[in-house]
């Protein structure tokens, strides 16, 4: 580092020392990461981590080192890393000698990586094969049972999985077939990625699930709704750990936590650090953290003049795709002029996105070219020339704003615009508070439209309570996200799109934004979404999946449900030579990686390519 701390604490109004301190190892001599990831500290955050607000709930780049995947995908190499299974494949129930294990040569080391899934002729099924000698650190072993419980949660949670699969059994201690209802390509991901919770602390609850499941019922029943309930109020005292860390419950303020090495991890020995010493907090808390050095690896969205500063000081930035981005969401039951496409077009025309993007995220933020619900990185993966250019990329046009609002009978007699009920164009915007990339884009974006005509203001809610508070339809106009940080098919795209926020709001006891998934396309057919974003990933033919994907692509673009402002690509700050050594160099496929997702840092620790400096 070259400058001073003093000057980063002066850039955030920080006063004195940083009460962090920064150090190569701990005090005890331990070897110690130092992370930035944000949690509510309880009462309010716990420990089921099924649940909103659960402390490093996975996904999660931390969380996945406590409670491990079956494995982790490489988006660069196009590769598994096998953790929690040891072989996997696509076979034909009929034909068990279809099997054939993908990734048995490489499961014991764990710095190797498998092929895709093998696929049999008339497959039906999706077999895992997980790893025998692996236990919990509560003593229990890691069998088929633990699977069989965090699907059945899952089922009764609404997870989308259970749209392709509608049976789990366990063959024996340590395989488990998924039966597939739809075969799709994706249930290799949805599986794989699953991080397994303890059957000896959710088995209660998923049997009571099973018996609800097998009388005939759902969550759409009382009593399917009662159980969700009372199981989306559980709390755990703490967690059981199957990856090589767990949470020292002790540590949790609400400025920092420890995650504490688990000795009884089958891979506790390839990851070389001690424990992860986690700081809490987003937006400028954090920022300030990050720039006194006391982080390693800062996965936040930072300013273009923090990056500057970051860069000034020695920091190490790279830049992988985030593949989303913040868009603008609709309240569809609140006001219904909003299910007027013309509406949602007429705004896209009138916000100059990459003047947003810019403010924003400076060359970490870059508006989308295709406004397809999907980053453009996929659009040109999974969509030909001729579909792509039928899709509208809404350029910055008041004088086609004004004209779409007009044809949806909308008026402007003075400075303000008026709803075709003759009500003045007056919303409330909200947007998490902590992340300063979204506020930027969202105080952007509202001076935009209130130059335009609108009459908007803004109301900035924190982090853990705004997108419940868009799940409750408590909101206006949103920012939310669109495109998926998570999963590499787009696929997940649109289950953001039309389900997060949406059908999926239940689980927060709301409609969220109300949009009806049945809706009328440009050349006047009816699309049912829900379906088409189910079939965008139906089928082992990922070739014939490439027609339902430029289908729901160019319904997307045409309705606008959410209006993308801009497509991330990460500023990580990365420290090496202090607490962390070296990194691999930029150019290596792990930076293909969103980091969000399959964690880069996760990889590297677990494969043991980044220690501790020496």
């Amino acid at each position: 580092m070259t400058a001073s701390a003093g000057v980063s604490a002066a850039l955030f109004g920080l006063t004195g020392p940083s009460p962090w301190g920064r150090a190569v190892v701990a005090q005890d001599g331990a070897r110690e990461f130092h992370a930035a990831w944000p949690y509510l500290a309880p009462p309010q955050g716990h420990f089921n981590a099924f649940v909103t607000n659960a402390i490093m709930m996975p996904p999660n780049i931390y969380g996945d080192m406590i409670w491990q995947p079956f494995a982790l995908y490489n988006w660069g190499s196009q590769e598994w890393m096998p953790i929690m299974a040891t072989s996997w494949s696509f076979i034909n129930s009929s034909d068990m000698s279809s099997a054939t294990p993908a990734a048995s040569p490489v499961a014991d080391d764990p710095a190797a990586f498998a092929e895709i899934a093998p696929i049999a002729d008339g497959a039906d099924m999706f077999q895992v094969r997980i790893r025998e000698g692996a236990s919990w650190d509560d003593g229990n072993p890691f069998t088929a049972q633990d699977v069989l419980t965090t699907f059945t949660i899952r089922r009764l949670m609404s997870d989308v999985v259970w749209s392709y699969i509608d049976n789990v059994e366990a063959i024996d201690d340590y395989t488990v077939n998924f039966h597939m209802s739809s075969p799709s390509t994706i249930v290799q991901r949805y599986i794989l990625r699953t991080s397994t919770q303890s059957h000896a602390l959710y088995g209660e609850w998923a049997t009571r699930a099973q018996e609800l499941f097998d009388s005939g019922k759902t969550v759409d029943d009382p009593e399917g709704a009662q159980l969700l309930q009372e199981f989306v109020q559980f709390r755990p005292e703490g967690v059981i750990a199957n990856g090589p860390f767990t949470m020292d419950i002790a540590s949790i303020t609400n400025a920092e936590m420890t995650l504490v090495k688990n000795e009884t991890a089958w891979n506790a020995d390839q990851v070389q650090f001690d424990r992860i010493r986690d700081f809490n907090g987003r937006g400028d808390t954090i920022i300030g953290i990050i720039l006194e050095g006391s982080v390693d690896y800062g996965t936040q969205a930072f300013p273009p003049a923090v990056e500057e500063q970051m860069i000034a000081d020695g920091f190490r930035i790279v830049r992988p795709p985030i593949y989303s981005g913040p868009s603008i969401g609709f309240n569809h039951t609140k006001f219904p002029e909003f299910n007027d496409k013309r509406v949602r077009q007429a705004m896209a025309h009138a916000i100059d996105r990459e003047q947003n993007a810019f403010i924003a995220m400076g060359q970490s933020g870059l508006p989308p070219q295709y406004m397809a619900g999907m980053s453009d990185n996929h659009v040109t993966t999974w969509m030909d020339e001729e579909d792509i250019s039928e899709l509208d990329a809404y350029a910055y046009d008041p004088e086609r704003a004004t004209a779409l609002l007009e044809e949806a009978g909308w008026t402007k007699p003075g400075d303000v615009w008026l709803t075709p009920e003759g009500r003045e164009a007056e919303y409330e915007i909200t947007w998490p508070s902590e992340y300063p990339d979204w506020s930027a884009a969202g105080n952007d974006a509202t001076e935009q439209l209130n130059d335009f005509g609108f009459r908007i203001s803004s109301y900035p809610v924190t982090a853990e309570q705004q997108p419940i508070d868009v799940d409750q339809g408590r909101f206006d106009l949103a920012i939310v996200g669109w495109g998926n940080s998570n999963n590499p098919h787009p696929h997940f795209s649109y289950t953001q799109a039309f389900f997060t926020h949406n059908t999926l709001a239940i689980n927060n006891g709301g409609e969220g934004t109300g949009f009806p998934l049945v809706q009328e396309t440009a050349d006047g057919e009816e699309v049912d979404l829900e379906e088409l974003t189910i079939s965008s990933a139906r089928g082992l033919d990922t070739e014939a999946q490439r027609a339902d994907i430029a289908v729901i692509a160019k319904v997307y673009n045409d309705l606008l449900p959410r209006i993308p402002l801009w497509e991330r690509y990460g500023n990580n700050s990365i420290i090496e030579g202090e607490r962390s050594g070296p990194w691999p160099p930029d150019d290596d496929p792990i930076y293909q990686n969103s980091p969000y997702a399959d964690g880069i840092v996760t990889m590297l620790m677990l494969q043991g390519r980044i220690g501790p400096a020496e």
